[in-house]
């Protein structure tokens, strides 16, 4: 996750059918596991936001479902060091 952290918000493709349940998206084809959630930060029928913690970072997870779109943001913790 390091090297997404500060990046802003990536597109991201969904996770494959054999990726274990703690994997939210992948990144060039890398999975992008989440940790455990800290906020649902909306929830509606075309769109979910939810953020959790995953180690030292903060990972913001987005679906549009109108636009068929993935997206993640991770950021440093508060509290970690660089």
């Amino acid at each position: 996750m390091s090297e997404l952290a500060g990046r802003g918000w990536i597109v991201v493709e969904p996770p494959k059918p054999m990726d274990e349940e703690s994997v939210v998206a992948r990144h060039n084809g890398e999975a992008i596991k989440a940790g455990f959630l800290t906020e649902k930060v909306k929830d509606t029928k075309s769109e979910i936001h939810n953020r959790y913690r995953s180690g030292s970072f903060d990972l913001d997870v987005k679906v549009d479902f109108d636009l068929g779109r993935g997206q993640v943001k991770v950021e440093r913790a508060e509290g970690y060091d660089s």
